[in-house]
């Protein structure tokens, strides 16, 4: 972000900007409520738009002076209190040495003709409630309000073949040493493993996207500045600039047209994921989240 944001931004207005990391949900909270707010722009997941907004942590969002006309279409990408930062994305993730290339979610559930454990992030909203139900026949945009129930009973097929990760880190690693020969990988990660040579591949056609987003908190003491970065962060040009220096896809879809095609097919939200990539709920995760996090508990315990 440096490279491709923060350093053209300060040449093109002057305004330096200073970057810190532990940008957790608890930080902001507690800066804003005592009043002393450190940051003026925060990049939280996609949840926190709603999240912060509730608890009154958040300030609104001058779009007189942020551009949002560019920004791709979608559910809540753009909020009062937030705009979209970058795409990320959940893909399938699956050994080449199956027989048959598998192409949904159907196939990931098929033990028989795709032998082998599966690897899901063990959170609830790292999209396995999503796969159940699309594997059960739900349509994509039937998914949400999501089926809890639907989904743990689909979940309950595959019990025995799952094997959860904590960590992004721990999910790489399981398909790239086999333990797993199925697996829903954030993307960055199984483009990690394919390019060190193992035996994996991606399947576009089974993929989730989601975004991360950025949010000023109430009271920031550079809340023009901030405003005025979050502008510059949302022209294709800046689009185009992050998804070169890593696989995080733009949310400007106009930024592709500065892209080259080799990049563009390795990047969130790319030609390649078009039409088949289904988009979060991340409005219902935010007013969810913990509720379903305690079902699927009681469920991994049961």
């Amino acid at each position: 972000m440096r490279s491709a944001w923060f350093d053209p931004f300060t040449a093109a207005t002057g305004i330096d900007i200073v970057s810190v990391s532990g940008n957790t949900y608890g930080r902001v909270q507690a800066m804003v409520e005592a009043g002393r707010p450190e940051w003026d722009v925060v990049e939280v997941l996609p949840d926190f738009q709603w999240i912060g907004a509730s608890a009154n942590l958040l300030e609104p969002l001058d779009f007189s002076v942020i551009d949002t006309s560019g920004v791709m279409e979608g559910d809540d990408l753009v909020t009062e209190f937030s705009i979209p930062q970058v795409l990320f994305s959940r893909v399938m993730t699956y050994s080449t040495r199956f027989d048959e290339v598998p192409t949904d979610f159907a196939a990931f559930w098929d033990t028989q003709r795709f032998p082998g454990r599966r690897a899901f992030y063990s959170r609830a909203n790292g999209g396995m409630l999503e796969a159940a139900l699309l594997a059960d026949g739900v349509a994509p945009e039937d998914l949400y309000p999501l089926d809890i129930d639907r989904a743990l009973a689909k979940l309950d097929e595959i019990r025995d073949d799952i094997l959860f990760y904590e960590t992004n880190a721990q999910g790489e690693q399981f398909m790239s040493d086999g333990q797993t020969t199925l697996g829903l990988l954030p993307d960055g990660r199984a483009l990690n493993i394919r390019n060190t040579g193992a035996p994996v591949d991606i399947q576009y056609a089974a993929s989730f996207l989601t975004w991360s987003t950025m949010v000023v908190p109430r009271g920031a003491p550079n809340a023009a500045a901030a405003m005025e970065f979050l502008a510059y962060s949302l022209t294709p040009e800046a689009q185009a600039a992050i998804a070169e220096a890593y696989t995080y896809g733009p949310v400007v879809p106009a930024a592709f047209d500065m892209i080259s095609p080799e990049r563009a097919a390795i990047l969130s939200g790319g030609p390649q994921m078009a039409g088949q990539a289904v988009l979060f709920g991340e409005k219902w995760w935010g007013e969810n989240l913990s509720q379903a996090s305690e079902r699927l508990t009681e469920w991994m315990l049961g």
